[in-house]
C-alpha cells in the first residue's frame, strides 16, 4: 500500500485530487491507499508518477512495459513471496538479482528480502501498469497451487473394499499434487493408468503425452478411488465405463475436470481432461488466423442462414473455435441455442443443452426441438449421422445460421463425407456458407529457440516451399531448457484451412465431383491449405519442420 510520502506525490503532480482518491484510502490516519487502484483513473499518468517517486527517492526509473524477461527468473522465488512483497525478479547475474517495484519504501526490506532470495539484491523502480503486466506472466508454483485447491468433500465409505484409513492425507495430498501440477503445466489431459506390473500417471502437454509419476501400485486403488469420489462416480462400480465432473478452485481460478473412467483388464483406467475457462480464448483476432482466412470465415458466419462447419481431430481446438463464434455473434437481439456432449464451458446469453442419449435427448431431438424454440443461431456439437446432417441442413435453408463439427481430414474431404451420409448434394451446395479445417503444432519454446542447421533448402523444397522462398527461409527449432521441460516446445499454435463455397465450388458438388477436384478448384480460388498454412507459421519461426509436416501429413500439395 502506498502511504502519505506517495499520496504526497500524487497530489502535487495534480493527477488525481485528494478527494477522488479517498475511495481507495484504507487507513485514514496513515493515508494508506490501494496503490493498483490508481489505475482506473483516467487522468492518472502512471510512468510521470513513477518518474516523480524514482526521483524524489534516488532510484533508477525503467520502462519495462516490452522487456522480454525468461519465465526461468520468475521462477527463481515463489509467487506467493513475490505477492507478499510485491518485488518480481526481471534478472540475475553473478553480482546481484534485479528486483522491479513501484513501491520505493521497499529498500527499507533489503536485507529481509535478501534472505528471501539467497542473494543480493537491487531495486529497479517501474510503473504500475509494467509491473501489473509482469506479474500476470509470473508461473504458479505447484506448492503454491497445492494451498489454494478446494476440496469437495463427500461420504468416503461407499467403496465395500476401501476404508478411510485406505484414502488418508497422504493419498489426498498426493491427488491434489496431480491435479496441481497439471494445472501448472498447462495440461489438457491427465491418464491415470494401471498395467499388470505398474501403475503410471501422464499429462497430455501442448499435445503430447508425458510420464509424470509412476506410484507404488498399492496406491492405485485408493488413487482412482479418490477421483472417483471428488467426480461423484459410484466408486463400488468397476465393471461399466463412468463419467463424472470435479469442480474445484485451483490457484484461485474455477477450473473443471472432466472424467472418464473405462474397465481394462488389470483396473480402470481413469482420464481427467482440465476445462479452464479463464484460458478459454473468445476473441476470434486472437486464435491464430491469417487475415484473408479470418476475412473468408467471418463472411461465412455473418450471413443470415446457412451453414458453417469446423474440422479437426480430437484436440484440436474446434470446440475453442465454435465457442469464439458463438461468442462474436451472442448479441441481445439474437436467439442462440447450442446442443453440446458434454457442455465444456457455460456462456452466459446462450441457451446450452447436454445431450443425454439414455434419455432419448440425441442430437437430432435437440435439433428438432431447438426449431420449435424460434432460434436464429444453432449450434449442434457434432454432425455424426445421416439423421442429424439432414435435420441441419433443413434448419440451414429454411432461415437459420447452423455451426457444428465434423471428424475428416481437411476442408476439402467435408463436402463429400457429407454426400457420403446421403445427403442430397444439391441440398449440400445451397447449405454450406464455409468449411474450416484446423490443427494445432506445438510452439518453439522462446527461452530456448536456436537456428535449425539440420534444415537444408533441398528439404524446405520437398515439403512444398517454392526454390525462392526457401532460400530466404531461416527454421529455428527449441534446444530445451527448463521452462519447456527440455522438450524445446512450450505451448501451441493453430493452422487453419478456410474453405469458402465458391460457384465454381458448388457446380463441381452438384455433378458429385471428387474430394481431389474439390481441393483443386478450392486452391484455384485462392483457398490456403494446412501445409501450406503451416509452412508460413514456419516461416515466421513459430514452430518447427516437423511439426509442420506432422500435422498436415495427409495434405498433398
Amino acid at each position: 500500500m502506498f502511504r502519505k510520502e506517495f499520496v504526497d506525490v500524487i497530489t502535487k503532480t495534480g493527477m488525481v485530487p485528494i478527494k477522488d482518491l479517498r475511495p481507495l484510502i484504507i487507513d485514514k490516519d496513515l493515508l494508506v491507499i490501494s496503490e493498483l487502484g490508481l489505475l482506473q483513473f483516467k487522468f492518472f499518468d502512471d510512468i510521470r508518477f513513477a518518474k516523480q517517486l524514482a526521483e524524489n527517492f534516488g532510484l533508477t526509473y525503467i520502462d519495462l512495459s516490452k522487456a522480454k524477461i525468461p519465465e526461468r527468473i520468475f521462477k527463481i522465488v515463489k509467487k506467493s513471496e513475490i505477492i507478499k512483497y510485491r518485488a518480481i525478479p526481471i534478472q540475475k547475474n553473478a553480482k546481484a538479482v534485479s528486483l522491479a517495484i513501484f513501491d520505493p519504501s521497499l529498500v527499507k526490506l533489503q536485507p529481509e528480502l535478501q534472505a528471501v532470495f539467497q542473494y543480493p539484491v537491487e531495486f529497479i523502480l517501474t510503473s504500475l501498469s509494467s509491473w501489473a503486466d509482469m506479474f500476470s506472466r509470473v508461473p504458479e508454483s505447484i506448492e503454491d497451487v497445492l494451498e489454494t485447491i478446494r476440496e469437495i468433500k463427500t461420504d468416503l465409505k461407499k467403496e465395500e473394499n476401501i476404508n478411510e484409513e485406505d484414502i488418508g492425507d497422504d493419498v489426498i495430498r498426493y491427488v491434489n499434487r496431480i491435479l496441481a501440477e497439471a494445472f501448472v503445466n498447462k495440461c489438457s489431459d491427465i491418464h491415470i493408468e494401471p498395467y499388470e506390473n505398474n501403475f503410471r500417471i501422464r499429462y497430455r502437454q501442448d499435445g503430447s503425452l508425458v510420464e509424470a509419476a509412476k506410484p507404488p501400485r498399492a496406491l492405485m486403488l485408493p488413487i482412482i478411488s479418490r477421483v472417483k469420489i471428488l467426480s461423484q462416480m459410484d466408486i463400488s462400480e468397476r465393471r461399466k465405463p463412468q463419467d463424472g465432473r470435479i469442480k474445484l478452485e485451483v490457484g484461485g481460478k474455477p477450473i473443471d475436470y472432466r472424467v472418464s473412467s473405462l474397465p481394462t483388464l488389470f483396473g480402470e483406467k481413469v482420464v481427467l481432461r482440465l476445462l479452464d475457462s479463464s484460458n478459454l480464448q473468445l476473441d476470434m483476432t486472437k486464435l491464430g488466423f491469417e487475415e484473408k482466412q479470418l476475412s473468408i470465415f467471418k463472411e461465412g458466419i455473418y450471413r443470415p442462414y446457412g451453414m458453417c462447419l469446423v474440422t479437426g481431430p480430437t484436440g484440436s481446438g474446434k470446440t475453442t473455435t465454435l465457442y469464439s463464434v458463438l461468442s462474436e455473434l451472442n448479441t441481445i437481439d439474437s436467439n442462440i441455442s447450442t446442443a453440446e456432449d458434454p457442455i465444456e464451458f457455460n456462456l452466459e446469453g446462450i441457451n446450452q443443452v447436454n445431450v443425454k442419449k439414455d434419455i432419448g435427448l440425441t442430437f437430432a431431438a435437440c435439433l428438432k426441438a431447438f426449431l420449435r424454440q424460434d432460434p436464429d443461431i444453432i449450434m449442434v456439437g457434432e454432425i455424426r449421422d445421416g439423421e442429424v446432417g439432414e435435420i441441419a441442413i433443413e434448419a440451414a435453408l429454411t432461415g437459420h445460421l447452423v455451426l457444428s463439427t465434423l471428424h475428416t481430414n481437411d476442408a476439402p474431404s467435408t463436402v463429400t463425407r457429407l454426400v457420403n451420409m446421403e445427403i442430397e448434394p444439391f441440398l449440400v451446395a445451397a447449405a454450406l456458407n464455409v468449411v474450416v479445417a484446423q490443427r494445432l503444432c506445438r510452439r518453439i519454446c522462446k527461452e530456448c529457440r536456436e537456428i535449425d542447421t539440420t534444415v537444408t533448402q533441398e528439404m524446405l523444397v520437398s515439403c512444398g516451399i517454392s526454390p525462392a522462398s526457401a532460400a530466404k527461409i531461416t527454421v529455428y527449432k527449441g534446444k530445451g531448457c527448463i521452462t519447456c521441460n527440455e522438450t524445446g516446445y512450450k505451448g501451441r499454435v493453430a493452422i487453419y484451412e478456410v474453405l469458402e463455397m465458391t460457384a465454381a465450388l458448388k457446380e463441381i458438388v452438384l455433378r458429385n465431383g471428387s474430394t481431389d477436384e474439390i481441393k483443386r478448384q478450392a486452391i484455384k480460388d485462392g483457398m490456403k491449405t494446412l501445409r501450406m498454412c503451416a509452412l508460413t507459421k514456419v516461416a515466421q519461426g513459430l514452430t518447427t519442420i516437423d511439426e509442420a509436416v506432422s500435422n498436415s501429413a495427409s495434405d498433398k500439395m
